[in-house]
C-alpha cells in the first residue's frame, strides 16, 4: 500500500535509525546531550518529533509515526501456573528491548545486551525466545568462572544437529539463537583473556 505521507514517513523511520545506532552505544549520561543536540538539529526539519526523551518513542507500524513506548503496553494476563522468577510484566522498558531484540535478530544480527546487574536483562531476553516464532529455536548456555572452552562446545553441539560429517545446524527449517548469559563471568587465564570467550569470538566470525 502507498504511504500518505512519504516524506513523514521516512523522516519518523530516520529519527528512530538515529537514536538507536547513534545513540543506542552511549552512557546513560551523555543520552540526555545527544537527545537535545538531534532534537535541535532534526526539528526544523521534522516538525512532528514528539516532547520528551527520543529514547522514550518506537514507531507504530501501522501509521508510520513515533509512538511513546508506553501506549504498546500489551495486556498483562497472570498465570497462576507459572515460576515466579519466569513471571514478566510488561512495562514500557520491556516492550522497547524485546522490539530492538526482535528487530536485530529477525536482520540477522548478533545482540550484546549490558546495564547493570538485576535491571532484568535476562528475563527480558528469555521472555523474547519464550514468545519467538516457531522458526526459531533456542538454546541458554550459563557461563560462569568454571566455565570452559569444553562446556561451550558441547553446548554448541548438544543442541545442534549433524547435518554432514562436518557440518552441524539447528532442525531443518529453523534458526538457531543461543543465548549466553553472563558473558563476563570466565576467569582469565594466564595471558589475560577468557578462552569461552575467545571461542564464542571464533565462531561468531566463522559465520
Amino acid at each position: 500500500a502507498s504511504l500518505p505521507n512519504p516524506v513523514k514517513a521516512v523522516s519518523t523511520y530516520m529519527t528512530f535509525c538515529l537514536v538507536w545506532s547513534l545513540g543506542a552505544n552511549l552512557h546513560d549520561d551523555s543520552r540526555a546531550t545527544f537527545a537535545s543536540a538531534l532534537r535541535d538539529a532534526l526539528k526544523p526539519r521534522f516538525p512532528e518529533l514528539p516532547d520528551g526523551d527520543v529514547y522514550d518513542y518506537g514507531i507504530d507500524m501501522e501509521l508510520h509515526k513515533l509512538e511513546s513506548w508506553s501506549e504498546q503496553i500489551p495486556t498483562f494476563t497472570y498465570d497462576p501456573n507459572m515460576s515466579f522468577f519466569s513471571v514478566l510484566v510488561p512495562t514500557s522498558d520491556t516492550v522497547k528491548y524485546k522490539y530492538l531484540l526482535h528487530t536485530l535478530v529477525g536482520a540477522g544480527h548478533n545482540v550484546l545486551i549490558t546495564g547493570e546487574t538485576g535491571v532484568g536483562k535476562s528475563v527480558v531476553t528469555k521472555d523474547f525466545l519464550a514468545t519467538a516464532p516457531d522458526t526459531i529455536v533456542s538454546a541458554c548456555v550459563n557461563f560462569s568462572g568454571k566455565t570452559t572452552t569444553k562446556n561451550l562446545q558441547d553446548a554448541f553441539e548438544g543442541n545442534l544437529e549433524a547435518k554432514r560429517k562436518t557440518l552441524l545446524g539447528p532442525p531443518g527449517g529453523k534458526k538457531m539463537i543461543f543465548f549466553i548469559d553472563d558473558v563476563n563471568m570466565p576467569q582469565l587465564d594466564r595471558y589475560g583473556s577468557q578462552p569461552p570467550c575467545e571461542l564464542r569470538s571464533e565462531e561468531h566470525t566463522s559465520e
